[in-house]
């Protein structure tokens, strides 16, 4: 049946003939799982399913086109019955014949595809790569159904993972790269989920993952660099969120998601078992992140970097948020100064091979920022002292210094050089504007978001990079929205003891000054953010703040003293209503002499409604509290505010000057 070249009718049914027997006497050895004499004897059940399976695959031999088909049918008919006798049948005391049994119809059916291109010169089918995979999740089997697993299967699972690499390298074809990577990771992470919790078991699981990762790593990095050669694809974020199907993109995808994948097993240890000291997780992370360092360095893949801080970080804070202890703080805080400084200096030791990049350069100017909470955090709660604002200047010093070194370095992408710039300008803003807010500590993160929006914008002047406009009005809008938009902020900090000058006046005030600032140094030109004009946007959260800010401090001043948070009332206390009224009076006025003033029709439409809200809450609340000689004074103060901001209009919007906005 075999013979190099049946022709004919008769060797058509010869082939035929051969078909059934195999596939007969492979449904046969489904039948042995039905006798436990039999089927408790996995050398001889497994031996018998492995002729079955080389005398159908032997067909494939007997034509110059076979039918290639008959592989994947054969394979189907192999591995189904290997995972039901898994199910049933698998023990501790057969678990090492399994474990090679698996190996060799894994290699069996991987190999033979390239077998079959090399002397018939046929083309891999897409199915063939599935058999790695489901070997792999044969070996999930024993994990989850038996009570302890031998050490030998991780070297059979690594041989598995070569197989498919190889046959994924041979074929031009990563994402069976990317589905056994997600496999292998499962059954290590179920591994050490089986770990007890009160036991850490760290040396070992450790040891486990971090050899999976640099193997992985290494792996899909050097296969990634053969497909970019083909495609000359240049590696960037912009890959990364691709479509996987897309060569360039999957090359990129493959290596970010086999770094990523071991800081999520380690976040997942970190989790579930009680890691009172960090030093062997970070530890494991360290290498890993040296590891895709030298990776971006050798190849180029400047994805890598930025994907390796933010596996770091959610590491650091996974940790930080759950087993933080303040009796122990030196070790965690020198291990969030050693990230934060490796990323930073990483690309100005090979500043000449980054010149052109911008994402190891980003990553750098961002290291430092992004560390700065677990660092803060740290030293408070560690060394708790009365001069932490000492902190954001000292780690100001070293952004200071890498921005002269940038600004030093010439360049001949002038938008090289801006981009560069901005980052590190930026890193640079965001410590400084952080020194008074965590000094004083009330709202410091809503105040240093102001500040550094604010800065931003006045470095946009000095540095016109886009990015830091739209970062800095981002800012502005962001801090907006914690103060007017957020009712729990009342309740973070106690109400001072001193009315009108408190924390309310610093956080709102400063907060509003930011606002108005970064307005006036967005003046045109230069007022265009996503091509749109900001200025009636800061200006008009501006006001709103410092409306919103007058009518906190009179609603402080009149609250129940020993009250811990203030409360908003407008009956039952004539004073504080009267006040209300005057100071929104007062407030429309402002904005009416400013809308005149600055020739500004929504300002002056502002102020009318402002004040006719005013003169409504007089006529149909203050007045009916009052007796009749109170009630016509404040007739009389109505009739003030009302001709006052008459004579405004009358004596000048009738002038012949032209609105100019």
């Amino acid at each position: 049946l075999v013979s190099s070249q049946p022709v004919g009718k008769t060797a058509r049914t010869l082939l035929g003939s051969g078909i059934a027997m195999g596939s007969l006497a492979m449904l046969w050895s489904y039948f042995f799982l039905a006798y436990p004499g039999v089927a408790h004897r996995p050398i001889l059940l497994f031996a018998y399913l492995f002729l079955a399976d080389i005398g159908l695959l032997s067909i494939l031999f007997s034509k110059d086109r076979p039918l290639v088909w008959l592989s994947g049918a054969a394979g189907i008919g192999a591995f189904a019955f290997l995972a039901l006798w898994t199910n049933n049948n698998l023990t501790t005391g057969v678990l090492y014949v399994a474990l090679s049994s698996y190996l060799v119809f894994a290699i069996l059916h991987t190999a033979l595809p390239l077998v079959l291109q090399r002397l018939r010169h046929t083309a891999v089918p897409w199915w063939s790569h599935a058999f790695p995979a489901v070997t792999l999740l044969l070996f999930l089997m024993p994990i989850f159904n038996l009570p302890e697993v031998s050490f030998l299967v991780w070297p059979m699972i690594l041989c598995v993972d070569v197989l498919a690499i190889s046959l994924a390298v041979a074929t031009g074809l990563l994402i069976p790269v990317l589905v056994v990577l997600l496999l292998t990771f499962a059954v290590v992470g179920s591994w050490m989920l089986r770990i007890p919790i009160s036991l850490t078991g760290l040396p070992s699981s450790l040891s486990l993952l971090g050899g999976f990762a640099v193997f992985f790593l290494v792996a899909s990095v050097w296969a990634s660099r053969k497909l970019l050669a083909r495609d000359q694809t240049k590696a960037g974020l912009g890959h990364l969120f691709g479509d996987l199907n897309v060569p360039g993109n999957s090359a990129v995808q493959i290596p970010a998601l086999s770094a990523s994948l071991p800081f999520l097993l380690l976040i997942m240890v970190t989790l579930r078992l009680p890691v009172a000291n960090p030093s062997a997780v970070f530890g494991l992370g360290l290498l890993l992140v040296m590891l895709l360092l030298g990776m971006t360095k050798l190849f180029s893949l400047d994805v890598l970097a930025a994907v390796g801080l933010a596996s770091v970080l959610a590491l650091e804070h996974a940790w930080h948020l759950h087993h933080f202890n303040f009796a122990h703080a030196s070790g965690p805080l020198t291990w969030y100064l050693v990230f934060a400084a490796l990323f930073t200096i990483f690309p100005f030791i090979f500043a000449r091979q980054f010149a052109s990049r911008i994402t190891v350069w980003a990553v750098s100017a961002l290291s430092a920022p992004l560390h700065f909470f677990l660092i803060y955090d740290a030293v408070r709660r560690g060394h708790p002292n009365g001069m932490l604002g000492l902190l954001p200047a000292l780690l100001a010093a070293p952004s200071l210094l890498e921005l002269f070194v940038v600004a030093k370095t010439s360049l001949p992408n002038k938008e090289m050089r801006l981009s560069r710039l901005a980052l590190f300008g930026g890193a640079a803003l965001f410590f400084i504007t952080l020194i008074f807010p965590i000094q004083f500590d009330r709202q410091w993160i809503t105040i240093g978001w102001a500040l550094e929006g604010a800065a931003l914008c006045w470095f946009f002047g000095r540095v016109p990079h886009p990015g830091l406009r739209l970062a800095g009005v981002g800012l502005l809008v962001i801090a907006f929205t914690r103060l007017a938009l957020n009712p729990a902020v009342m309740e973070y900090h106690a109400r001072a003891a001193t009315p009108i000058f408190n924390w309310y006046l610093y956080a709102y005030g400063v907060t509003i000054i930011s606002l108005f600032a970064a307005a006036r140094w967005l003046a045109p030109p230069r007022q265009l953010v996503l091509g749109r004009n900001v200025l009636p946007l800061l200006y008009t959260l501006g006001t709103v703040l410092a409306f919103l800010l007058l009518n906190i401090e009179i609603a402080d001043y009149f609250s129940r003293t020993g009250a811990p948070s203030l409360t908003f009332q407008f009956n039952g206390n004539f004073a504080r209503d009267m006040s209300y009224s005057m100071a929104w009076a007062v407030f429309a006025l402002l904005l009416l002499i400013i809308g005149i003033h600055k020739s500004l029709k929504p300002v002056r439409y502002a102020s009318i409604a402002l004040l006719s809200v005013t003169i409504l809450k007089l006529f149909l609340h203050d007045l009916s509290q009052l007796e009749q000689l109170y009630r016509i004074a404040a007739f009389i103060v109505v009739a003030i505010i009302a001709m006052l901001a008459s004579f405004l209009y009358q004596r000048f919007l009738n002038l012949p000057a032209k609105e100019t906005r």
